[in-house]
């Protein structure tokens, strides 16, 4: 006899178990706002919580079946096996494979009533334009001495069916009862942070989507935010030149250690994501960029001017920017973009900055400037930019991570 079971729940709906997972993987860097569900990062021991969290749904299944097997088996005694199917119908943070070692675990550990388990599911991928379906069916077996020579049949029928109904979905265009969707990440918010499910990767490169398949951003962010805070920075011979030429503007202060504070609490204001940019500007540089016109007495167009070699700077960097997998002479000294790909939501990448400085015959002394920004490559590469201006630097270097991109 046969006891169908159905996986409908969502493994990580349920608020206890998204307080389990976090702790978790919290607990392997506390500082980041985006963790990936992967339990390969766990040791033995997390691996083990993991498990008994995830297997929920299915060990619940295991009972019920459990259960009514025993109770079909006295009221049809000539059985001779009892197995359970399960059928994965809405879980996607467990993939096939991860079902099939928990269900197996689970029936053998809680039960001497169930001579084997199968396990199939029906799994949609999707970028939008190549769609693959997936319709795996195995068979665990329980009972060593209890065979089930059936199996064969029934996955023939099983593929059978999956090759009729795609036919019908996406061959013939005609109407069928499937509402599956193509699996997508799997993410829960917990106290501030975002844990994410990855959905898996389709494998193949698309021949459509030639520079890569397209990629949420439920940022909002669609053009690069500010990523500078500048401020123009003047000697104090500068200084007085200044304060000659604009002698009733109080923004350059009435001596210069007024204006060396209002330098500092400029540089107060700076925020990792927005940091603090002095340019130096010179008083002939800012007269000659007026190209013969009237020199204004306003301090107003000395900002301007220094926001303009700013945006120059940062333009010239960015021109120039590679990745670094692909460079051939290393800078001596540059600015390292690294971008943490996570699934298909740009909204979940995380950014690092670092300034590296090549040392001969020793390791790069690397300095940490920015570190878990939730921000993605492109972001990256332009506050990248912004602290090449700052330090001096005329070098980017990216990276993308891709271990948990979607592709």
């Amino acid at each position: 006899m046969i006891e169908l079971k159905i996986l409908d729940d969502e493994a990580l709906s349920k608020v206890e178990r998204q307080a389990k997972l976090a702790a978790l993987f919290t607990a392997l860097d506390p500082d980041r706002p985006v963790h990936v569900l992967d339990r390969e990062l766990l040791d033995l021991t997390g691996q083990r919580a993991y498990d008994r969290t995830m297997e929920g749904p299915i060990k619940g299944a295991v009972k019920s079946a459990k259960g009514q097997l025993v109770q079909s088996r006295s009221e049809f005694p000539e059985s001779k096996r009892s197995i359970l199917m399960l059928v994965n119908n809405a879980n996607t943070a467990l993939d096939h494979d991860e079902i099939v070692q928990i269900v197996g675990r689970r029936a053998r550990n809680d039960t001497d009533d169930i001579d084997g388990v199968v396990v199939a599911g029906a799994y949609l991928h999707s970028d939008g334009f190549d769609t693959f379906a997936l319709w795996p069916i195995d068979y665990v077996p329980i009972s060593l001495d209890q065979a089930f020579p059936e199996f064969e049949s029934l996955r023939t029928a099983f593929h059978g069916y999956a090759e009729r109904a795609m036919t019908a979905a996406i061959i013939n265009g005609q109407s069928t009862d499937m509402t599956k969707g193509p699996i997508l990440d799997t993410k829960f918010e917990f106290e501030g942070k975002t844990f994410v499910k990855s959905a898996p990767p389709l494998g193949n490169s698309s021949d459509f989507y030639v520079s890569g398949r397209p990629r949420q951003n439920s940022s909002g962010i669609e053009t690069s935010p500010t990523v500078g805070l500048t401020f123009p920075d003047l000697t104090r011979d500068e200084w007085s030149k200044f304060r000659e030429q604009m002698p009733e503007d109080a923004s350059l202060g009435a001596r210069f250690e007024e204006w060396l504070a209002e330098r500092a609490e400029a540089n107060s204001q700076g925020t990792p994501l927005r940091p603090f940019v002095p340019i130096v500007v010179t008083f002939d540089g800012w007269i000659s960029s007026i190209k013969g016109g009237a020199a204004p007495r306003r301090f107003k167009s000395v900002s301007e001017y220094a926001n303009m070699l700013y945006q120059q700077a940062i333009n010239n960097v960015i021109d120039g920017a590679r990745d670094l997998q692909e460079t051939k002479v290393i800078p001596s000294r540059y600015i390292l973009a690294v971008t943490e790909l996570i699934g298909q939501d740009q909204a979940n990448d995380l950014s690092h900055i670092f300034l590296v400085e090549e040392r001969f015959g020793s390791e790069p002394r690397i300095t940490t400037l920015v570190r878990n920004a939730r921000i993605f490559h492109r972001h990256a590469c332009t506050l990248g930019a912004s602290y090449a201006v700052k330090h001096g630097v005329t070098s980017l270097r990216w990276e993308k991570v891709i271990t948990y991109a979607w592709s």
